[in-house]
């Protein structure tokens, strides 16, 4: 991700090369493109002192090693922060630097411990092996975040800070939608995950089969959608709209229940799926189309939004891969070439010190700035739902004052909790009808000290609302404005609905957590908070940008965007193979032999064997013969594992060094109970004067030298009003005045 925004980046690799160039050489054309590759055996003194002197000039140096193997190698925070005071160092281990939990970082065991693996919707009974690998995805975000944030901060009083997350933090970024609870509405324990339209709740959110075999997700969480959407598919008499188009509020009826659960499902297949994508189209309910991998790339929107590119890669030659999802007006990312071939660029960076200045003789600070990394920073959230707030909670944690700006009627998400105070946690609530022409002054005098603009309107709104980023520039030319539409703010999409998770069909996403040859799935984790994680991206660069140079600029994060970067391991060669894809088996077992859930004798066990010592231990410990191929090999241990109990296998085999694991069930009552999770901060528990306490994810970057933010539950609408209006210069005659005309709230 820095690569794509201009870092440049020096990859350090063993002497063999990262182990995924030879398993997944399509994964490493992507994620390594651009950086400069030096091979080094770091069990080599002379090695490490090369490491040390590339760290003396560098800005960041980033490692993912088990907790403690830095400080092992005399390449820990502490000896290179002695060294070079402003390096920014991150950490990324599977489970956290403080987790005692001894299994490596990889995204199964992960998941496994945490259990994502109950929480993913299945064709079976059971835990299910995850089909994309968010866990790794989210950490690799929450890192960039961390390290951004830190890098501002270091730049301003000359210290780097130890930047920490994991592969847990990452995939919890991705829970944080739905994990979370209160005394009032308390999290759901290990009852099976429900059906999908088994809710009495007037909304639709689910995948149909057409006539022709295709399949299409229906979304109507939009005002006034569950009513057209009844209307397109002949309904509305048994099933009428509310008056109001706030349908969600309204349950169904004992008699319109099995019409939306039941009949729905028949009358879908009455239509081949171009038909049915048309007709919501024209009645404005978001309805998208489930693909398969990478058949997005020939998607019209895709194209216009600049998503697809070709690299040369030196393995695999021409591909196509998801293109830098953010578009930023003046500092637009690029590409500077495919993943390095092995070792690359050795002599020439270890010959010149990868070409970087001199470290600085001037001294650091003799105290660190101790304020959160973003105080000072000021946002104003003109969004709705949650792909595009969740951007600005994230920066919420680190500090930045965020001024929610919502209708006078509130966000259309707060009649749903989890996700309503998940996205909008640590802001300030100014509730005020901006089509008021009283709200204007105070408006404009909020934008005019804001940092960041951001909102997720459909595209056309911010301008008749003038909120967007030219009317804002008028006020502010120095501001950030982010627009995250759902499409894009232009294309023949652009006025297309969007909701999660439809845009995970349209990207593929669906078809790799079903498993090959299945019918696609919803995925656990989906492109909102995929969304939110990015947006924030976007503004930390933003801003570096500003920093350095005082000027504002206006960037676009389109929801599309990020969905595709969700499968961005996935290629396509000119011929139309597609490579990375569909390695999920049709059980939703795994991807291989070695790296697979397993049914025992009283349950079930995950196995990751990466390597060849770690699987020459695997079968010997269950007495199981080598196979030639890999089904054969999966079959022979499926039987040994069947005749085992889970607890003796998992201490037998990490007795031998094997990574094993047994998948917990749904575990979000108890994660978020845990007293573990609250030291860390990974949990927060707030008391709510309605709710009782409520118990969410927290802070999931944390950065030493740093204050940390006390955690701040979503505001009740307009509960800041007053405030920020004083804070604006209004009087208390004024504010009077303005409630008084139905103005603010």
């Amino acid at each position: 991700m820095l690569a794509d925004y201009g870092a440049d980046v020096v990859w350090i690799e063993p002497p063999a090369g990262d182990p995924l160039r030879a398993s997944a050489p399509e994964h490493v054309s992507c994620i390594d493109r651009g950086k400069r590759s030096v091979a080094l055996d770091l069990a080599d003194a002379t090695a490490r002192d090369q490491v040390l002197v590339l760290a003396d000039r560098a800005e960041v140096f980033v490692e993912s090693w088990r907790p403690g193997v830095a400080d092992r190698l005399g390449l820990g925070y502490d000896v290179l922060h002695a060294r070079n005071p402003r390096l920014v160092y991150v950490s990324i281990s599977g489970f956290g630097e403080e987790d005692p939990n001894e299994l490596p970082a990889e995204e199964a065991l992960v998941q496994a411990v945490l259990g994502g693996m109950s929480d993913q919707v299945a064709h079976r009974d059971g835990p299910v092996y995850l089909g994309f690998p968010f866990a790794n995805i989210g950490a690799a975000a929450l890192a960039v975040i961390g390290a951004l944030a830190a890098i501002r901060r270091a730049r301003h009083d000359g210290h780097g800070r130890h930047v920490h997350t994991s592969l847990l933090d990452g995939a919890l970024a991705y829970n944080s939608m739905l994990w979370g609870d209160s005394d009032a509405s308390p999290a759901r324990g290990d009852e099976p995950l429900p059906l999908q339209g088994t809710s009495r709740m007037r909304l639709i959110t689910r995948s149909f089969e057409c006539g022709d075999g295709e399949y299409l997700g229906i979304h109507t969480g939009a005002v006034g959608a569950f009513g057209r959407a009844m209307q397109v598919l002949g309904v509305d008499d048994r099933v009428p709209p509310s008056s109001d188009g706030m349908d969600m509020g309204v349950p169904l009826t004992d008699d319109e229940l099995p019409v939306v659960r039941d009949e729905l499902v028949e009358i879908f297949r009455s239509r081949p799926r171009a038909e049915w994508v048309q007709l919501f189209r024209d009645a404005d309910v978001c309805a998208v189309e489930h693909l398969r991998p990478t058949e997005v790339f020939d998607s019209p929107q895709a194209r216009h939004n600049d998503m697809v590119l070709t690299v040369d890669d030196p393995v695999l030659g021409p591909v196509e891969q998801v293109a830098p999802p953010i578009r930023f007006a003046a500092t637009p990312g690029a590409v500077r070439g495919p993943a390095p071939r092995l070792g690359e660029h050795t002599a020439d960076v270890l010959a010149t010190h990868a070409g970087w200045p001199e470290p600085s003789a001037t001294p650091g600070p003799t105290e660190p700035d101790p304020r959160p990394l973003l105080d000072g920073v000021r946002i104003v959230d003109l969004g709705a739902y949650y792909a595009g707030p969740y951007s600005s909670r994230l920066l919420a944690d680190l500090g930045a004052d965020v001024v929610k700006v919502e209708p006078l009627l509130g966000d259309q998400l707060r009649g749903i909790e989890r996700p309503f105070f998940s996205a909008q946690a640590g802001k300030r609530s100014l509730a005020a009808d901006l089509k008021h022409p009283a709200v204007r002054p105070p408006l404009e005098r909020l934008l005019r000290g804001a940092d960041v603009v951001h909102h997720n309107l459909r595209p056309g709104a911010g301008e008749r609302l003038g909120v967007d980023d030219a009317s804002v520039r008028a006020l502010n030319p120095s501001i950030i404005t982010l627009h995250a539409p759902g499409w894009g703010a232009t294309g023949p999409d652009a006025s297309r609905q969007s909701f999660a998770p439809m845009l995970s069909g349209y990207a593929g996403i669906t078809y790799e957590v079903a498993g090959a040859y299945n019918a696609p799935l919803p995925p656990t984790a989906n492109e909102d908070p995929g969304n939110g994680l990015l947006g924030a991206i976007a503004i930390l660069l933003a801003l570096l940008h500003r920093d350095e140079t005082g000027e504002g600029q206006s960037m676009e994060n389109p929801q599309l965007n990020a969905t595709m970067t969700h499968l961005a391991h996935i290629v396509r060669t000119p011929s139309g193979d597609v490579l990375g894809a569909g390695a999920l088996d049709p059980l939703q077992m795994g991807r291989g032999a070695f790296d697979r859930l397993y049914e025992t004798a009283d349950g079930w066990i995950c196995i990751v064997a990466r390597t060849d010592a770690e699987r020459a231990a695997l079968l010997e410990a269950l007495d199981v013969e080598a196979a030639a191929d890999d089904d054969t090999q999966a079959d022979r241990l499926r039987v040994a594992i069947a005749a085992r109990k889970t607890d003796e296998l998992v201490d037998q085999l990490g007795a031998v060094g094997v990574p094993a694991t047994e998948p917990v069930g749904r575990n979000i009552r108890t994660f978020m109970r845990d007293p573990e999770a609250r030291r860390v901060g990974r949990v927060a528990e707030v008391v709510h004067p309605v709710l009782g306490a409520v118990r969410e994810i927290d802070l999931l970057v944390r950065v030493s030298d740093a204050a940390r933010v006390p955690h701040r539950l979503a505001p009740a609408l307009g509960e800041h009003t007053d405030a920020v209006l004083a804070e604006l210069g209004c009087s208390p005659t004024e504010i009077a005045a303005l409630r008084a005309a139905g103005a603010v709230r």
